[in-house]
């Protein structure tokens, strides 16, 4: 009998386990019939699950919904995976990504055909790198996957590491340190998480490109126009993002905090369970969908997501998005219409 490779038998794995999932549900309920008009794939969708679907389903249907991540990663490209991988927090307390979503995001992108996988992302919290990937689960996934990883820790690692990119369309910042990887990869992924934040409220998908960066805390000396800045077109412009809202971290009692031990279930008003996760090419439209539908806040008072609309790196008309069909939402399982005639948005 042939033998197969570890990896070969997790991807194989993964394909039986999501093909079962999405046949459940195949079924187009009445708002969301193909129509002619929908030859064009959007640029942001939601996927909306259940308590009863995985992160995988969850995630696929997105991805899916979007157009697959045929639209993004051709076979050999080097693929760059940006976690939230800062906080020393068990999984499920929404303070980092949740070990399952990456790792099924991980097999997918193998599937896509990717030569080489690179997670990453900036460790800047004590008590360091090794603590964290062990805590929050994610140092586990990324080696049984056999990726490469890069988490740079605090101030400790090697300059190397790091290169100096231009922002041509900076305000703030027109040149950052930034990891040297992540600028070779041909395809960069930013998967954040929805949560609150003690200084910016929230932090999603623009925030989140912070973890990028030689050294986050540099952008504080002018923070929410850096958060912009940092989204427009340069050497680290993501070309996917995906904002993980299984469990998102509300602002309750006049405390944002961005990570700590609660749970949906010892905390159910602080960790809700939503079972979504939103997959995109407009972080500004994907932050300003999860500031109404995710954290019950107001768009227009967050103000690294205005001056990134202003900036033009995407749009905050959500009611626009959805009539023209930019942003679409599905029922996890669906299968979306992908005619040979579509167009990318």
């Amino acid at each position: 009998m042939r033998k197969i490779s570890r990896r070969k038998f997790l991807q194989n794995t993964l394909v039986a386990i999501a093909s079962h999932e999405a046949g459940r549900n195949l079924v187009w309920p009445p708002e969301f019939k193909p129509t002619p008009s929908s030859k064009v794939l959007p640029s942001v969708a939601v996927s909306k699950g259940t308590e009863a679907d995985s992160a995988e389903t969850i995630l696929k249907t997105a991805l899916d919904g979007l157009g697959g991540l045929e639209r993004f990663i051709k076979p050999g490209q080097t693929v760059a995976i940006k976690p939230n991988a800062t906080w020393s927090y068990p999984p499920l307390t929404a303070s980092s990504t949740d070990p399952r979503l990456l790792g099924a995001l991980i097999l997918m992108v193998m599937n896509a055909g990717a030569g080489r996988i690179i997670v990453m992302d900036h460790c800047s919290l004590d008590p360091g790198t090794a603590d964290c990937l062990r805590i929050n689960g994610l140092g586990s996934v990324v080696d049984n996957l056999d990726v490469e990883k890069i988490f740079p820790d605090r101030n400790l690692s090697p300059k190397d590491l790091f290169c100096q990119v231009d922002l041509p369309s900076g305000k703030a910042f027109r040149k950052l340190g930034v990891i040297k990887a992540a600028v070779e990869a041909e395809v960069r992924i930013n998967m954040a998480v929805a949560k609150s934040h003690i200084v910016t409220r929230l932090t999603m998908c623009l925030k989140h490109m912070m973890g990028f960066l030689e050294t986050p805390s540099v952008l504080h000396a002018q923070l929410e126009q850096g958060i912009a800045d940092i989204n427009t077109p340069s050497p680290i412009q993501a070309h996917l993002h995906i904002l993980e809202a299984i469990r998102v971290r509300l602002p309750t009692g006049g405390r944002l905090q961005a990570g700590g031990p609660e749970t949906d279930s010892t905390h159910p008003q602080k960790i809700k369970r939503m079972n979504q996760v939103i997959a995109g090419i407009d972080p500004v439209l994907m932050d300003t969908y999860g500031c109404t539908n995710l954290l019950s806040l107001k768009p227009e008072e967050i103000m690294h997501l205005e001056l990134a609309f202003e900036s033009g790196v995407g749009e905050m008309d959500v009611d626009k998005a959805l009539r023209e069909e930019r942003l679409r939402i599905f029922s996890t399982g669906q299968t979306p219409l992908k005619p040979a005639s579509m167009k990318l948005w």
